[in-house]
Formats: structure tokens, C-alpha cells, sequence
């Protein structure tokens, strides 16, 4: 009976013999039993998986992070009412209002004092960006700063001071008073559209952009000198970059006869050659080069609060990256020197009121001679 006695186990629990057979510590359940482990490579690879995924998220957080924090926005409007519901930025039709200011704020004030430039700043370009549903043809209207319009009544969004109707003024002194949403419903009053949004960019944009794509290739028909501009080329075809970059679009005595409308056929030649140029290097399918881009570009931009964000300008630059160059028109206003003043622009009838009512219709520019109605006489 002993000896029998020594063989009782506990009930639930193998012997030591019994656990060995098993290939079980004593007193371990089967079921409890640790995995084998994982092959070396196999957590090496999740290892770096890992590692990779946390960086790259660190890294485009960062990035959306710094650009986010570098835009600037200002109201769309100052004050007129709209009719329109707003654009879907990645199917509508857009149309944008693109400015250059030239204020003397902050990195601005090498090129002069703030008395240069009253209030928010003068828009010494204006260019309106007209892109199709279709994504198919871009168009940019170029308005030149001396000409003369009616700027309708506008309220400053930051002290809520109500500016009356000025007549016959020079569009650029549309912002100067109430800001770029004043130079907006002016657009939008001389042209009978709606403009959905507006980027604005000062001096040190042209500079930091020029310098972030190598340099942008410009031709002139003769050597160029302008002292006050500080332009200097050579004859033929150049690179020009920062400080020389401004320089071509700033000068006025350089190129025709020194008024601004040689001035615009400069700055149109130079957006197109910046065109091209990003378009044939893949910048736009180069991470680095693009955010070194949009870095340089958001630093110096103000937009309105629709596209006050990085996705908003992302998807603006996603519609414009495979537009054929073919299908993108410059075009001017038709001007003549003002009757009232021969040093100041006004428009020519019946072609201004043809091309605004083209604009309207959202007839295709490039094609020549597009108007939303017949013309009496020839156009010039």
C-alpha cells in the first residue's frame, strides 16, 4: 500500500517523468507553452519597417507643420456680396487673383521706405489665373497698374473703416486702403466675374523662387541697363535669379517704352519660361525640389482663408501639373493711353467689354479671336 501510495499524483498535474515525455516543465498546463521564436531576419525587417514608418510620418508632419505656419490670409472681399456659391477647388472651374505687392515691410524695406507704398501696399502685378473644370487650358489676364478704373466702396477688415467709390483711379491703388479683398471686388466689378480666390506675394518671393528652381532663362532683342530697376543683361538669352530676377520684373524703363505694359510682356515672358522650365526639370514629381518650392513660395504668400491650408494649395498645384503649355494664353486688357491723362491707361471698346464677356462665357482663350460676340470692325 505504501509503494502504491507513492505513485498518487495530485489530480491535474503530471508526474516528472510524465512532463519530461511531454517536453513540459513540471507543473506547466500543454497549452501555456512559449512560441517558438521569430527568424532573426523576420524581425530585423519589421524592425525597419517600423523605424521607416515613424520617420516618414515625422518628416511629412514636420513639413506640413512649417508650411502650414508660413501662409498668411487675408478676406476675400471687402465687403461686396456675392451670388456665387463657392468653387470646388479640385473639380470647378477656378479663377484666382494673383498680386504682387510692393510693399516695404519687414525683408521688403532694402527697396525703399514704407512711404513708397501706403497702407496694405500697391499690387504692382495683377494677373488673373483662369483654370478650366477640365483641367485642359489655363489662361492669365495680365491688367497693367495704370490703368484706370472705378474702385466700388470697401471696408478695411482690421479697423472695419468704410472707404467710399473712388472714379478714375489707377487699379493698383485698389488694396492700398482696404486690402487685398478691396483689390479683389474691383476685378470682379470691371470684369463682371466672381473670382474665387487670390495668392499675393511680395518682393522676396520672386527672389527665393527664382533661386529654388536654378534660375529662370529670359531673352532680350538688345542689352539691357536700367539703374533703377538695377536690371543688367546682356543681349540674348540669360538665367536670372534673385536679385536680378526682381529686377527683370520690376523694371519699367528696360524693355519697349518704358511704360507697364512692356513691363507685363517681362513679367509674361518670365511666368512662362518658369513654366516650362519646372515642367521639363519634373520638378513638380521632385519631393525635394517641390518642397523646397512651396517652402520658398509660402513664406512670402498671402491667400484667402479657402486656401489657407496645404492640401488647398496642394490640389491647386496637382491641376496645373499636366496642363499642356500649349493650351495656357497670355493675354492683356486692350488699353490706350486715358484721355484724361496720356501717362495713365484706359481700356478700348468694343474689345475690352468682348474679352471680359469671353471671360464670362469661359470661351477658350487660346484660341485666337475668341469673343463671346461678333465684333463691328476688326480688332487690332
Amino acid at each position: 500500500m505504501r509503494r502504491r501510495d507513492a505513485r498518487v499524483q495530485e489530480p491535474g498535474t503530471l508526474g516528472a517523468r510524465g512532463a519530461a515525455r511531454h517536453g513540459e516543465a513540471p507543473g506547466t498546463p500543454r497549452h501555456m507553452n512559449a512560441p517558438k521564436g521569430l527568424p532573426l531576419w523576420l524581425k530585423v525587417t519589421a524592425v525597419t519597417v517600423s523605424v521607416l514608418l515613424v520617420a516618414g510620418i515625422a518628416f511629412a508632419a514636420y513639413w506640413v507643420i512649417r508650411l502650414q505656419s508660413n501662409i498668411s490670409k487675408a478676406p476675400l472681399s471687402a465687403g461686396a456680396t456675392r451670388t456665387e456659391a463657392a468653387a470646388n477647388d479640385a473639380t470647378d472651374r477656378l479663377q484666382i487673383l494673383i498680386l504682387g505687392s510692393d510693399t516695404r515691410d519687414g525683408k521688403n524695406s532694402q527697396y525703399g521706405s514704407t512711404q513708397d507704398s501706403t497702407g496694405y501696399g500697391q499690387s504692382d502685378v495683377m494677373m488673373l489665373l483662369d483654370i478650366s473644370a477640365d483641367n485642359k487650358r489655363v489662361s492669365l489676364t495680365s491688367f497693367p497698374r495704370d490703368l484706370l478704373v472705378n474702385v466700388p466702396s470697401c471696408t478695411d477688415p482690421k479697423t472695419n473703416t468704410v472707404y467710399q467709390p473712388h472714379s478714375n483711379v489707377m487699379i493698383n491703388s485698389a488694396m492700398a486702403e482696404a486690402g487685398i479683398g478691396c483689390a479683389v471686388d474691383t476685378v470682379n466689378k470691371l470684369t463682371g466675374l466672381q473670382i474665387d480666390h487670390f495668392m499675393m506675394a511680395d518682393f522676396n518671393a520672386v527672389k527665393e523662387l527664382s533661386n529654388a528652381v536654378g534660375g529662370v532663362n529670359v531673352c532680350v532683342s538688345d542689352a539691357v541697363y536700367d539703374p533703377d530697376s538695377g536690371l543688367r543683361l546682356p543681349k540674348g538669352t540669360s538665367s536670372v535669379q534673385g536679385e536680378q530676377a526682381l529686377a527683370f520684373l520690376r523694371t519699367r524703363h528696360g524693355f519697349g517704352d518704358g511704360s507697364d505694359l512692356g513691363r507685363i510682356q517681362a513679367q509674361q515672358g518670365f511666368l512662362s519660361s518658369l513654366t516650362r522650365k519646372i515642367k521639363s526639370d519634373g520638378t513638380l514629381g521632385n519631393p525635394q525640389s517641390l518642397l523646397s518650392i512651396a517652402d520658398a513660395v509660402t513664406k512670402n504668400l498671402t491667400v484667402d482663408e479657402g486656401l489657407a491650408s496645404v492640401q488647398s494649395l496642394l490640389t491647386i498645384g496637382s491641376r496645373l501639373k499636366d496642363v499642356d503649355l500649349s493650351k495656357v494664353a497670355f493675354v492683356s486688357v486692350p488699353t490706350q493711353p486715358a484721355a484724361v491723362d496720356p501717362n495713365r491707361l484706359e481700356l478700348v471698346q468694343p474689345q475690352a467689354t468682348q474679352l471680359f464677356a469671353a471671360m464670362r462665357a469661359n470661351l477658350d482663350l487660346t484660341t485666337p479671336g475668341a469673343t463671346a460676340a461678333p465684333s463691328a470692325s476688326p480688332s487690332p
